[in-house]
């Protein structure tokens, strides 16, 4: 299957070049956001988890160990 022609609004596609499509002028702060911000939360989530996931697991050894 083919998409060369392909143009999913009503009507005719409009009729720019392939330079005009690849060089259009964006403006930079109308631009939608490509990435998440740089919160606190998105900072730490990961770092948390991992604690969370060494900080749990030794306490299930400390568990295991004392049971023996």
């Amino acid at each position: 299957m083919s998409a060369i022609n392909y143009y999913p609004g009503p009507g005719t596609p409009p009729e720019l070049s392939t330079e005009d499509r690849r060089t259009h002028a964006a403006d930079p702060e109308a631009a939608p956001k490509r990435r998440l911000d740089d919160t606190w939360f998105n900072k730490v989530r990961w770092p948390a988890f991992l604690v969370f996931w060494f900080v749990m697991g030794l306490v299930v050894f400390a568990y295991l160990f004392q049971a023996m």
